[in-house]
């Protein structure tokens, strides 16, 4: 899931946009959707997983918008979307993410009910010198669990959100790559991306749709989880961790949007009626409403500036 943040950025940070900076002269400008096309990524699923990154109108049809009432209760609002509060939240009707991991054959039926084509949501941001091509993943359901205790620990919710730049020097050579991971992302050279041709190869971890530059088991980041969830792996001495590696390879098409086009662009509330983690023995752990759409996060807003403060990965 991808999580807004402010942090101010440091003397590292500012030299990169230097370097972005340098001086060169300016091709003609390719269209966007030809720009977006020729950079967009191969995505590589774990073996395990049920779910793609697919267009989001199968998941708003089977999703009603609700609002909390006075006493605490969800309930279904007519309101149109884009002009839904920030608290609104969807909810997919058919299926719960209370029941974590359990519930993912259900997210899997209701998305294979839909279009399944692989899609990606791109946008494009131009600046004097620099061009950052967006693309945004959409899954219906996160099904996050330890890979040492699986159906016992796990975090789970609705709507994720997930995040591919490219950034293009002023001729539009590629030189960067971002990719998001949890509540941040993580940054790479150009020069160091797997690619097939001009197209990025993304590695994506099992239920938790983290992004990897490749095959990959690494420890989760902790800044991530909620307390209560901290207190609990450090009473088992457990350590969360993501599995990324070769299964099905995906070329998802391109839906190209903007920040107030299609309408759902426009909605600020959450994809999902709540998160989840889940313990043995106890009832799963509420915490937070689930993700915000794409133009709701700092890496919209201000691409460059987001993407050079994630940490070289």
């Amino acid at each position: 899931m991808v999580r807004s943040s402010v942090i101010a950025a440091g003397t590292a940070v500012a030299a990169l946009v230097v370097g972005l900076a340098a001086a060169a002269t300016p091709t003609a400008r390719t269209p966007d959707a030809k720009l977006l096309a020729r950079h967009r990524p191969v995505v590589v699923l774990h073996p395990d997983e049920q779910l793609l990154p697919v267009a989001v109108d199968g998941f708003l049809a089977d999703s009603d918008l609700t609002v909390q009432a006075a006493d605490g209760s969800w309930g279904p609002t007519t309101t149109a979307l884009p002009r839904a509060p920030k608290s609104a939240r969807l909810d997919q009707r058919l299926c719960r993410a209370v029941d974590g991991p359990d519930a993912t054959a259900c997210y899997a039926a209701a998305q294979a009910a839909h279009d399944t084509r692989p899609t990606v949501y791109g946008a494009v941001f131009r600046t004097r010198t620099r061009i950052v091509l967006e693309y945004w993943l959409f899954y219906p359901f996160n099904p996050y669990e330890h890979v040492a205790a699986q159906g016992r620990f796990w975090q789970a919710h609705e709507g994720d959100w997930e995040l591919v730049s490219v950034v293009l020097d002023a001729r539009e050579r590629a030189v960067l790559a971002g990719l998001s991971r949890h509540c941040s992302g993580v940054r790479r050279a150009w020069s160091r991306v797997s690619r097939r041709g001009s197209r990025p190869v993304v590695y994506v971890a099992l239920g938790s749709h983290a992004n990897y530059f490749g095959p990959a088991t690494r420890p989760l980041d902790r800044a991530c989880w909620p307390k209560e969830a901290l207190a609990v792996f450090d009473a088992y001495e457990m350590k969360p961790v993501d599995r990324a590696a070769r299964g099905r390879t995906v070329a998802p098409r391109v839906a190209p949007v903007r920040a107030a086009s299609p309408g759902w662009m426009r909605y600020r509330g959450a994809w999902g009626e709540a998160q989840y983690v889940g313990f043995p023995n106890i009832d799963p752990i509420t915490y937070g409403a689930g993700p915000q759409g794409p133009a709701f996060h700092d890496a919209w807003r201000t691409p460059i500036r987001s993407l050079l403060e994630w940490p070289v990965g």
